[in-house]
Order: C-alpha cells, then structure tokens, then sequence
C-alpha cells in the first residue's frame, strides 16, 4: 500500500514537471495536471450528477411515501429503497467524487511539500501574483477565491437535491467556503491553485452536463420509471 501511494505521488510530480518544462512555468504544470486529473473524474462526476438529477425527479413520490408512512419509521425506510431501486437513484452518489479527490489532494499536498520549485532553471517558483507555489498565498486571493468556488458549487449541487436535507445541505452550503478558506489559508498555494482551477471546471461540467440531462432523453427516462 505504502509503495502504490509512493508511486501516486511520484507520478503526479512527474506529470506536473512534464507539463511545467513544456510550458515553462510550474503554475501552468499544476492548472494542466488538474484538467487531467478532472478528466479521468468526468465519467464518475457525469454519473453523480445523472444520479442527482433522478433523485431530483423522484422528490414528489418521496413526499408522498412520508406523508403516508409518517408513523412507521421502518415501513417508509423499506419503501424509499424500494423506489431508489426501483429508479436507479443512489442517495450516496453525490459523495463519491469527493470522497476520491481526497485522496488526490492529499497525493498533490504531499506532492507540493516536497517538490523542489528551484530545481530546474530556468523554471521558476513564483506564478501570476505568487511568490512560491510552495508556500502559502501571502495575499490570501487564492484562499478567498477557493472559497468563492466552493460556494458556488455547492449551491448548484443543491439546487439539484430539492426537498433532500436542506437544513444540512443549507450548512454545508456554508460551512464549507469557510473551511476551504482556512485550508488553503494554511497550506501550499500550488494546492490552492488545484483546488480553484478543479472547481472552475466542476462548475463547467455542471452546467453543460446539467443542460444536457435536461435536454436529452436521460430526463425523461429517469421521471418514467
């Protein structure tokens, strides 16, 4: 296990200085490692959302089952997976993505932490406003702006899960900006550059992804089972 982390980490500096010395910045290395690295999420994000869009589609059968299971716990329970069966909705999809690009920041933070960024004249540290992408944004825009994207997000995704803990996802909605700002307030801001450039992209895939489900026939198909 050790050696397939070691070899994860390894793999994304490389691909980041393969992309840094053809660019010529490490800035650019890090913006084309992330479009990458949200490339082979796409298939994934494309189904969390298809997921979404069917739970979005079965709120009113939802409403309905509490309504007249609301004094039997058990029997709505039974009921909510029989029609999640039913309609090919998993409740948990929209954690997933997440949940793996935890891992690949943690691989790109560790990354980042031992990178060399003085190493490979004449490339240098500093990109756009940054100093050094090995150390923290001293101007804090990168972590406002991890922030802003975060919200943004996050508000999108709930618009999408209508009726499905709102007061939670109105939290979450947020809560996490402000610890996203706290985050990359703290570490490396070539983390914070991932983050921002990942979740500018997520937001394109949204919306296009979205469009297209509401467009095509995967809408219809997830409201006539």
């Amino acid at each position: 296990m050790a050696a397939l982390w070691h070899g994860l980490v390894g793999a994304m500096g490389a691909v980041m200085l393969f992309f840094s010395i053809h660019t010529g910045s490490y800035g650019l290395g890090i913006v084309l490692l992330t479009v990458v690295i949200r490339g082979l999420l796409f298939p994934l994000y494309r189904a969390q959302l298809q997921s979404m869009k069917r739970m979005q589609l079965v709120q009113p059968e939802l409403q309905r089952l509490q309504e007249r299971y609301k004094g039997d716990r058990q029997r709505l329970a039974e009921e909510q997976m029989r029609l999640y069966r039913e309609q090919k909705v998993n409740p948990m999809a929209s954690c997933l993505p997440m949940l793996l690009q935890l891992p690949l920041l943690y691989a790109l933070y560790n990354m980042l932490e031992r990178f060399n960024f003085h190493g490979h004249p004449p490339l240098t540290a500093g990109f756009l406003w940054l100093p050094d992408l090995g150390k923290k944004d001293p101007y804090l825009i990168l972590p406002i702006l991890g922030g802003l994207s975060t919200y943004w997000q996050t508000k999108i995704s709930m618009s999408l899960q209508p009726g499905t803990g709102q007061q939670q996802m109105q939290m979450m909605t947020y809560l996490m900006p402000l610890v996203m700002f706290y985050v990359f307030w703290r570490l490396p801001s070539g983390l914070a550059v991932y983050w921002v450039v990942a979740n500018v992209m997520t937001i394109l895939q949204q919306y296009i992804t979205v469009g297209s489900l509401n467009a095509g026939p995967q809408a219809g198909k997830g409201g006539g089972g």
